[in-house]
């Protein structure tokens, strides 16, 4: 009986002393979450922009859902993050928006990056437009950089068009030479190079038979 009451009492013990010890340890503290609006140039982002938040060598990562973001950090066991800033980028810009993480804390933190465009009131936010050439045919497309402001657009060929009108006919060139003409001239010069063999072929003095060898 004496055991029984021993286990039961050290069984309560432990179960009043673990809270305890990983209260101390950081690993029941409540987390800290940050949440707001973001916007680049004035102009909401689109859904699944990455947010980022760094705190001392540590980061965090959430997406936006209709241009909102929440983020939570959690303490990690043996680490304090007790009065540190958390900073944060928008994709991978930086904004100067900064927090400091508390125990359990709930923080409303706008995000922001550029300047609204200047003159009307119909959002803005394009810096850059881009076309991009498709094949024909393609279905058009539209995509939007938060971040760097830029619009690209991709825009199908046109149907090839008909075949156009045959070009005005250009100047005749000269005449070429006679054929006749040409074989003619061969012929002569071919006559001349015979009447040339036969000249040195008769200027040529015949030579005397070799003299027959003395009778022995």
């Amino acid at each position: 009986m004496t055991k029984l009451r021993l286990l039961a009492l050290l069984a309560v013990v432990a179960l009043v002393l673990f809270p305890a010890i990983a209260f101390a340890q950081g690993g029941l503290e409540p987390p800290c979450a940050f949440h707001g609006t973001v916007q680049v140039n004035g102009a909401n982002v689109a859904d699944g922009t990455v947010i980022t938040a760094t705190i001392g060598n540590d980061t965090y990562t959430t997406t936006t859902s209709n241009s909102t973001y929440r983020i939570t950090i959690a303490q990690p066991e043996g680490k304090s993050y007790a009065g540190l800033s958390v900073a944060f980028n928008i994709g991978s810009a930086a904004v100067t928006q900064t927090g400091t993480w508390t125990i359990g804390g709930d923080v409303a933190l706008n995000l922001t990056k550029g300047t609204a465009p200047s003159g009307g009131t119909g959002g803005g936010g394009i810096s850059t437009v881009v076309v991009n050439p498709l094949p024909a045919g393609s279905t058009p497309t539209v995509s939007y950089d938060a971040t760097t402001g830029t619009l690209t657009l991709g825009i199908p060929a046109g149907a090839t068009g008909a075949t156009g009108a045959a070009g005005q006919p250009g100047v005749a060139g000269p005449a070429g030479k006679n054929a006749s003409n040409v074989l003619g001239i061969i012929g002569i010069v071919l006559a001349v190079i015979a009447i040339a063999i036969a000249v040195i072929v008769m200027m040529r003095k015949p030579q005397a038979a070799p003299s027959p060898p003395p009778k022995t």
